[in-house]
């Protein structure tokens, strides 16, 4: 039944005649200067506004939006961090969203702001949009592969304290998500305690769910998801997830086999109303 839900809702937002918000991320593998773009255009295209990372040049993100031009008839755009990180670590993030679903809220976000360099392999950023009347933040995040798993959980238990900093940007916006590759497997590891104990849930919570490709039929890791706190984004978020794409469902199993000529990763996505803002 949520693949066909899935499946409907793609078509709606599609030709702009629905209220559902399609909002994905998902790991690029090494979006460069040089690489493929068809096969991961036509991903994003079921999507409205996708949080993308592992973005090695930004010229890669405009071939991409061209690309999707190109397949939709619709404008793309995209909003890019700086360069984080150093050294083979070093990329970009993106926000790549369609212009007449989604509206950028220009001079909202940015980079996080560590009190030590140390804090994060790749800092978080964070952008601000607007769908109907849903507004909202997405904080995108790539947490560091490192030399041990405790870097890995190390950085994921700071995301506490990074989601309350972008939460206090603003005092009115409430609607926080946060989304990206954090690189520790199932959101019940207990690198997560600390966003449990803010109320922040996961939208993905099956416990089998793979979102990498690996040796098995049934995939590799549980690394990507998206956070939310029901309190304040619980009434927009709707009952439409999952991983892979709206039209082929994952969740539960591993990534589709046809999403491997596009990336290591498969997207994680949600759909969200845009028919009402519960922000007092």
């Amino acid at each position: 039944m949520l693949l066909l839900v899935g499946v409907l809702v793609v078509a709606a937002a599609a030709h702009g005649d629905g209220d559902a918000l399609l909002i994905a991320s998902w790991n690029l593998m090494k979006l460069g200067e040089e690489s493929p773009v068809a096969a991961r255009a036509e991903v994003i295209k079921l999507f409205d506004l996708v949080a993308v990372q592992e973005v090695l040049a930004l010229s890669g993100l405009d071939r991409l939006t061209e690309q999707l031009r190109c397949l939709t008839g619709a404008d793309w755009s995209y909003v890019a961090s700086p360069k984080v990180g150093e050294g083979s670590a070093a990329e970009y993030y993106a926000f790549v969203y369609r212009t007449d679903r989604v509206l950028h809220v220009a001079g909202a976000g940015g980079t996080y702001p560590e009190a030590a360099p140390t804090e994060f392999s790749r800092e978080p950023f964070c952008a601000s949009f607007r769908a109907g009347e849903f507004d909202f933040t997405l904080i995108t995040v790539h947490i560091t592969w490192g030399s041990s798993a405790r870097e890995r959980t190390e950085e994921c238990r700071r995301l506490a304290e990074v989601w309350s900093y972008v939460q206090e940007l603003d005092p009115v916006e409430n609607d926080v998500i946060l989304v990206g590759d954090f690189n520790r497997d199932r959101p019940t590891h207990s690198a997560f305690d600390r966003l449990w104990e803010l109320g922040l849930v996961p939208v993905l919570e099956h416990s089998d769910t793979r979102t990498t490709f690996g040796r098995t039929a049934w995939g590799g890791s549980f690394y990507d998801n998206l956070w939310i706190d029901p309190a304040y984004t619980g009434t927009e978020l709707t009952d439409v997830y999952g991983a892979g794409t709206p039209l082929e469902n994952t969740l539960g199993r591993g990534c589709p086999d046809a999403l491997k000529d596009a990336s290591d990763h498969c997207p994680v996505w949600a759909a969200f109303a845009t028919t009402h803002d519960d922000d007092p």
